[in-house]
């Protein structure tokens, strides 16, 4: 049996992600700091910048998870990614901690700029699993006919 769709299967492209993460923690820095200077002055702007570094830092170890583990396999990845956003989420709980005594930035910007990344970074990623062609192929039958 054919598949009436003879467009060739392709993969997920990990260097565009990479590029439009890059492009969108610029964008939290600039954006963000901007914001975060108006709304809380200079702690605002220092907030918004910690904020992009960190979610600018977990986008490129997360496109590093997924870029090891392609030659892999889908389990790989999988495995890879789990563990690179378990270590990711103890790490930012430690920065929310850390950050949340420190006077010389505002934590609710910075909180809100890294949600406007994670969000960011899922419809990105997201789109970009969802317009990927992964081939799919049937096992061989077995049946005698």
């Amino acid at each position: 049996m054919s598949n009436p769709d003879q467009t060739p299967a392709y993969g997920v492209n990990y260097r565009g992600i990479a590029v439009q993460l890059g492009f969108l923690t610029l964008a939290l820095a600039l954006g963000g700091g901007l914001a975060g200077y108006l709304v809380r002055g200079s702690a605002g702007l220092w907030g918004a910048l910690m904020g992009a570094a960190v979610t600018g830092l977990f986008f490129a170890t997360s496109a590093l998870a997924m870029h090891l583990g392609r030659a892999g396999g889908p389990q790989i990845q999988i495995r890879n990614l789990v563990i690179s956003w378990f270590v990711k989420l103890v790490v930012l709980f430690a920065a929310f901690v850390a950050l949340d005594a420190a006077t010389s930035l505002h934590s609710k910007v910075f909180g809100v700029t890294v949600l406007a990344g994670v969000l960011g970074s899922l419809i990105i990623e997201g789109r970009a699993v969802w317009s990927a062609r992964i081939g799919f192929d049937l096992p061989p039958s077995n049946k005698q006919d």
